[in-house]
Parts: structure tokens; sequence; C-alpha cells
């Protein structure tokens, strides 16, 4: 089978289709994987009009910027925030071409929570913050009668971009659980470690990382999910593990079940 994937910005983000690629193989999967850039074919000068106010909801994105420097991606790259809704018609656009190239999902690489109705796809279309919202709606809804109640919250931990930080926010506040979840939020741009750091003073049910893909580009160090597991002490909801393991589960497999079983138990 094809995944379609598509990215925020500019290509190429070469390390999504190997991520995504290569926990398929991971799962005894061979499945092709093919991408898509909404930005891509747009100069600076073309991107720079749209770019988002505080006020406005915004969506990050790495795009080329000729003279930047200190990105994650390396020379060259900025991260950049545009308005949500300058760029959803590029989405559309996106999941047209991917289609056409055979994709039989799509996935977005991106955290951003978009309106029900904003777009089409004849296949499946992966949107990891439906996915994690879903996950923190059945903690919050199982955790007990105090919960319920509003006197013991679930110790809800967010991070994400500071360029769109208060959107994040106020999604989740936004929520009808709301008053049964204690959020606790802290902003980074580039390295989340040291606000990890921060959180990590403070006890969490759980934690969500509101960016996708962090932990793929060199700069990032060797196994950061695994190292805001072991700072945090929590479980650590990020959006790039769950929806990539979420669309494998909606692709056809082709493996036995059985394999992944213990020799005795077969």
């Amino acid at each position: 089978m094809r995944l379609g994937v598509i990215t925020t910005g500019q290509g190429p983000r070469n390390e999504y289709a190997a991520y995504h690629r290569g926990l398929a193989a991971a799962l005894g999967m061979q499945i092709d994987v093919i991408d898509d850039h909404i930005l891509d074919g747009l100069s600076w000068d073309e991107i720079q009009p749209h770019l988002g106010a505080d006020d406005e909801e915004r969506l990050g994105a790495h795009v080329h910027v000729p003279g930047a420097t200190g990105n994650r991606l390396g020379e060259g790259w900025d991260h950049v925030y545009v308005r949500l809704s300058w760029a959803l018609p590029y989405f559309q656009a996106a999941i047209d071409r991917l289609v056409a190239r055979g994709a039989d999902m799509v996935l977005f690489c991106c955290a951003t929570r978009f309106p029900d109705d904003a777009f089409t796809c004849p296949v499946p279309l992966i949107k990891p913050a439906s996915l994690m919202l879903a996950a923190v709606t059945e903690r919050i809804n199982t955790a007990g009668a105090a919960t319920r109640s509003g006197t013991q919250p679930v110790r809800f931990g967010l991070m994400s971009s500071v360029g769109h930080g208060r959107q994040d926010v106020q999604l989740w506040r936004d929520q009808p659980f709301a008053a049964q979840m204690a959020i606790d939020y802290e902003p980074f741009e580039g390295n989340i470690l040291p606000a990890a750091e921060k959180l990590a003073t403070r006890i969490h049910d759980v934690v969500v990382v509101w960016s996708y893909g962090l932990g793929m580009s060199a700069s990032d160090g060797l196994a950061l999910s695994a190292r805001l597991e072991q700072l945090l002490r929590c479980p650590v909801l990020m959006p790039h593990r769950v929806a990539a393991l979420h669309a494998l589960g909606l692709m056809t497999a082709g493996f036995d079940d059985r394999a992944f079983l213990a020799a005795g138990s077969r």
C-alpha cells in the first residue's frame, strides 16, 4: 500500500518518509511512502505577506529563507508561522496531488487542529490532533469520580511551539472536559528540552507534545522521545508516533499476527 504524508512547509523532508517506512518495516509491513509539502513552489517573498499575527490562528512551517541560520533543520531554513486560513487550500491541493499519485491513505505531519469540514479526501485522512484529543478524552473520562467532579483533575502537561502556543492552550481550555484537567503549559522554539525540564519539576499524569516530528532531525539528538519519557516520568503523547501507528493499523498489514507471539505461546 502507499501512504502519502503532507508537511506544513517546504521540502525536502526526507526524514518523514524514512520514519513511516522504517516503522512499517519494523512491524513486518512493506509499504511505499510518498510525500508532499504544501508550500513548495512558493518563494519566501510570496510566503512572507501571509505570516500570522499573534491574535490569529497560525500554522508552524519550516521554509527556505535566504540567509537564515540557527534552525534545527540547518542553514537556509527557518520556522515561521503563517495564517492557518491562508494555508488551508494548500493542504487540499496537496491531498489531491497525493491521491492522484496513488496514495491509499494520507497523513498530515502536523498537530494543528483543523475544522472538521476543512478537507475532502477519497481515502482515509489521518489528522494527528484528532487522535491526540481522543486519547486525552479517554484518559479523563476513565479517571474516576474525583476527576469527573473536578476535585482531582488530571494533571495535564502541554508543550508546543511558542508561535501558536496561545491557540494550543485555548484549544484544550475549550474542551468539554476542561474543568476536569489542570493544564500546565511550557512553550519552546526548536529545542524542546528546556521546556521539558521545567515541566519535569512538577508532577503530571500525561504530557502532550503538540508538535510533529520532534526527534527526527539530526540536531534533535538521539532517542529524544525516550529522553522525554525518562525526564517527565509519565506517558508522553507525541503526534508522529500516535498518527503513524494509527495509520499502519488501517493499512493492509501483510503479516501473520502470530509471528509476534513468543515462541512458547504459539
